[in-house]
């Protein structure tokens, strides 16, 4: 007998609720649930067993959109009394960026086995670290949401990258722009995605914010909601590997995301929009994407679910890279502090 795991989504806009998928990346017709609700409704084993949110209306809202689906979701206005009630086992963390690390903390006290939570981990190293040791005392799984992370177009850049098409990777362009070009709330898509291409760990960096956050030195921002509290920047990333980025994540340039890689035989150029362009030695050819049964969030709350059940020995994205992550966009913070000097990154992978 299939056995089912009770779940449960804390914060339901969009990414957590949401009923509207999206073309997959490289302009393919397919489409993916995009949030935590479709992914969950994607999975035989899964019984959503509540919902929460703070706003009622959300929870109404909930239950027209995924009533038929999920027909005995209980509905919360208080995380603390559903993971009190409902024996949770799984649980999606789909709140405002700074509101991550108390959920995180009291559903591992409360006998949680699996968390997903939302990109950025936190707004402060010393909630990542309190959310890390939480879920390691409990032995809980905890993964974060960068999301790229589980595109097969991005995944399969890595190992033609790793493979030594283009060489030696010695310096990526990373761009990612439009009015939520965020540095917290989407930002941390474009930094992860650079970690996850370099493979090497950032030893310092610098960084410049856009005009009108001069004096913004901490977090300020109200965990993702209105992009005027959240700067986008310019910032320079110097790898262990002697590989170096440059970014620009800006929200006074056109939407979009794209990565140009160049090693010292060739190049490839890689975006939502446009998907991606190997070029080595003058000669181009497109990357074909590889097809995969899930992608995105559905993806990664299906690789929770199997590593759950022993089928998969490690995350995507654990929470010590969230946490790395994190490190960066403090840094960039930071460095505009200090007059846009570069700063040392710590050494501290817990």
């Amino acid at each position: 007998m299939m056995k089912r795991y009770r779940a449960a989504i804390v914060g339901l806009t969009g990414i957590g609720a949401g009923v509207s998928p999206i073309p997959l990346l490289g302009g393919l017709r397919d489409v993916m649930p995009t949030s935590h609700a479709g992914a969950y409704a994607l999975q035989p084993e899964v019984e959503l067993a509540a919902v929460c949110d703070l706003r009622a209306e959300l929870i109404e809202e909930f239950r027209g959109n995924w009533s038929a689906r999920f027909p005995d979701a209980q509905g919360y206005t208080d995380y603390r009394r559903m993971l009190g009630d409902c024996g949770i086992e799984v649980l999606s963390v789909v709140t405002s960026d700074h509101r991550h690390a108390d959920i995180v903390v009291d559903a591992c006290e409360a006998g949680v086995r699996a968390i997903f939570c939302e990109k950025p981990i936190a707004t402060t190293l010393e909630d990542a670290d309190r959310m890390i040791a939480a879920a390691r005392a409990a032995g809980v799984l905890l993964a974060v949401n960068h999301t790229r992370r589980w595109y097969p177009l991005y995944n399969h850049v890595r190992e033609r990258v790793r493979a030594g098409e283009i060489g030696k990777l010695t310096r990526i362009v990373g761009y990612m722009g439009g009015p939520r070009a965020m540095l917290f709330r989407n930002g941390s898509h474009l930094v992860d995605t650079v970690l996850m291409l370099v493979e090497s760990r950032p030893e310092w960096v610098w960084a410049e914010l856009d005009p009108g956050f001069e004096d913004y030195f901490t977090y300020r921002g109200d965990g993702g909601r209105d992009p005027a509290g959240d700067p986008g920047a310019t910032a320079y990333l110097h790898f262990e590997n002697g590989a170096r980025a440059f970014l620009c994540a800006s929200k006074d340039t056109p939407k979009g995301f794209a990565l140009d890689l160049y090693g010292d035989r060739g190049q490839i150029h890689v975006s939502d929009l446009d998907g991606a362009i190997l070029t080595v030695e003058g000669r181009s050819q497109r990357l074909v994407e590889p097809q995969m049964r899930l992608t995105g969030t559905a993806a990664g709350i299906d690789e929770l679910l199997r590593c759950l059940k022993g089928e998969v020995t490690e995350l995507s994205c654990p929470p010590e890279q969230g946490r790395l992550v994190l490190e960066v966009l403090l840094g960039f913070l930071r460095s505009q502090e200090l007059g846009h000097r570069p700063v040392k990154l710590t050494t501290n992978d817990n």
